[in-house]
């Protein structure tokens, strides 16, 4: 009996197949490598840590995904359901919100994990409360913001004891009326389902077919990458769509559109920093340049961009550059701005050898975070349909945010696959879509065919339509587990202290990993926990004594003390060694 498997019928899905194998083989070795060979190069542990244990799971699991595939018969063409997809992208819309609202708190613990995302969470809060700034103590200052954490993430004033987000303000305020309500985790999830749409709106606009367009829509939904970021409290959903709905608005530009592509893209630009936006945006404002009447729709553009710009851009910076120069002096204050100057131009330099290899295993990332063969066809998406304005723009920006990034002097820290790539992300899936589909116009025999027609048949259809199904639920939900294992371990890292009284938590971080992270409290530490970094147990102790002398020593673990009013705590710790005094 002839097995009808697309893979032994069929070139472009044996190419899909053994490149991907080959790919993913490779990353397994390296990631089994770099996690037995204790040498860090010069990268962030939590960076490292990601890649070396994390990654190589998820390698394995894409693997399992890319195997599953070629058991899957020939006879399954997919065509209605891409087709379905292509006409029904709202309804797919609002399933995935609804899937990644309960991502959020199911695997996420609806918190955010790491302080890339707690700053911005931070402002929101404060916005939401209808201030610019939240207010400690000037003395509880350096209990409350660890020291490395000051004018990094969050932005101090030691002559008023007021504390503002490191980052622009946008994510911050598209937060804010989600806290409002009592219902941030409903931020990400929505603006990741309106990303679903723009990806389908630029498919359909590049490629007017509504089969393409579903491709693009599936390949997005079932990269591991989407699930994660869409459950998380990263701005990068935001960058994703912002930067998406910019392209669709300049694919055919007009002066309406021009100015409303302005506006959005100083949204973008003031998200959290204006990276992301100004290296996606750069070749779409070249192209209407170039362009007939390009000075004109430019002018429009620039339009657009310049009040909020003006307003959450210029504006906060000097905002947060005043709050962090109270009470100094003028000539340390001159000094002080013109380190924050120095601080801004050291954010570009030459690539090390350091963040040559965190943007290789950044590549590898983008591998492992999504279908198999996203890249691949991406990259024969791009070729083939390069004579194509818009598909020429979308390869342009991702091409320059992957190379601007080697100037970036960071290796991400943490983050869910590529993180600095995000902002461009969606270029992948559209792309890849173009890479089974003939150019409008082409024969098979042109040159512009030879290489790359061998994707259009439909066996290589079945085989990534396959990889695509298995990934969305076998790959989304391995790193589902993944997440939320890693997750849970970390909010872990307090004191074992069961009690529900107001208490203070003092954080000691030198038993646990980036336990730093998890001093966070409300701007002005009205609840009913208030959580400091320690400063030794005998300034923790005078510090408490000035400061909240009803309380006193109720707890103690490795992971650091409680300090509450109750007088018995012995039903209170079961976790480990008690200390009462």
């Amino acid at each position: 009996m002839r097995l009808n498997l697309p893979v032994m019928r069929s070139p472009g899905a044996r190419l899909l197949f053994l490149t991907n194998g080959v790919v993913i083989v490779a990353i397994l070795l390296w990631t089994n490598h770099l996690s037995h060979s204790g040498d860090t190069h010069g990268l962030t542990t939590i960076f490292l840590t990601l890649f070396a244990i994390g990654d190589y799971a998820g390698a394995n699991c894409a693997l399992l995904v890319l195997l599953a595939a070629v058991f899957v018969a020939g006879r399954y063409s997919f065509k209605p359901l891409l087709q379905w997809l292509g006409d029904n992208p709202g309804l797919v819309a609002v399933a995935a919100g609804v899937v990644l609202a309960g991502g959020v708190w199911v695997v996420y613990g609806n918190t955010p994990l790491c302080m890339d995302e707690y700053s911005p969470y931070f402002q929101s809060r404060v916005f939401a409360a209808g201030h610019l700034a939240g207010q400690v103590p000037q003395d509880l200052l350096d209990w409350v913001v660890p020291h490395g954490f000051q004018d990094y993430f969050l932005n101090v004033s030691h002559g008023s004891g007021r504390i503002i987000s490191a980052y622009w303000p946008s994510f911050a305020l598209l937060l804010t009326p989600f806290v409002w309500l009592g219902i941030p985790w409903a931020c990400n999830p929505l603006i990741s389902a309106l990303t679903l749409i723009a990806v389908h709106r630029v498919a359909l606009a590049v490629f007017s077919s509504r089969e393409a367009a579903g491709l693009a829509l599936l390949l997005t939904i079932a990269s591991p990458v989407f699930f994660a970021n869409g459950i998380s409290y990263y701005s990068m959903p935001a960058h994703l769509l912002a930067n998406t709905v910019f392209a669709l608005l300049l694919i055919e530009p007009t002066a309406r559109k021009a100015l409303t592509a302005g506006v959005l893209g100083s949204v973008a630009l003031t998200l959290h920093n204006p990276v992301p936006h100004m290296l996606f945006a750069a070749p779409w404002i070249i192209s209407i340049l170039r362009r007939p009447g390009g000075l004109r729709l430019s002018g429009w553009l620039f339009a657009g961009y310049l009040p909020l710009c003006l307003i959450l851009g210029v504006g906060w910076f000097l905002y947060s550059s005043n709050l962090t120069h109270e009470g100094m002096s003028v000539a340390a204050g001159a000094s002080s701005a013109s380190d924050t100057l120095l601080q801004m131009g050291s954010a570009f330099t030459l690539p090390s050898s350091t963040i040559l290899l965190a943007r290789l295993i950044g590549i590898a990332k983008l591998w492992v975070w999504a279908v198999p063969g996203l890249i691949l066809l991406a990259i024969v998406g791009g070729w083939k349909w390069r004579h194509n304005r818009a598909c020429l723009l979308l390869a342009g920006s991702a091409i320059l945010t992957f190379l601007g990034y080697f100037f970036v002097p960071f290796d991400q820290g943490h983050g869910w696959g590529f993180r600095y790539f995000h902002s461009a992300w969606a270029a992948l899936p559209i792309l890849a879509a173009g890479a089974l589909i003939r150019p409008p116009g082409v024969a098979p025999g042109d040159a512009v065919e030879r290489g790359v027609a061998i994707f259009e048949d439909a066996g290589t259809r079945s085989f990534l339509v396959a990889c695509a199904l298995f990934c969305l639920v076998a790959g989304s939900g391995f790193r589902a587990l993944q997440m939320h294992t890693f997750i849970t371990k970390d909010q872990r890292q307090v004191p074992a202290y069961l009690g529900k009284e107001r208490q203070v938590v003092i954080i000691d971080p030198s038993h646990s990993f980036y336990g730093t992270d998890l001093v966070r409290n409300d701007p002005w530490l009205r609840g009913p926990v208030i959580r400091m970094i320690t400063h030794g147990a005998s300034a923790d102790a005078h510090m408490m004594h000035a400061h909240f002398p009803d309380m006193r020593l109720v707890y103690t673990d490795r992971y650091g003390t409680v300090w509450s009013a109750q007088h018995d705590a012995d039903d209170k710790s079961p976790l480990a060694s008690r200390a009462a005094l």
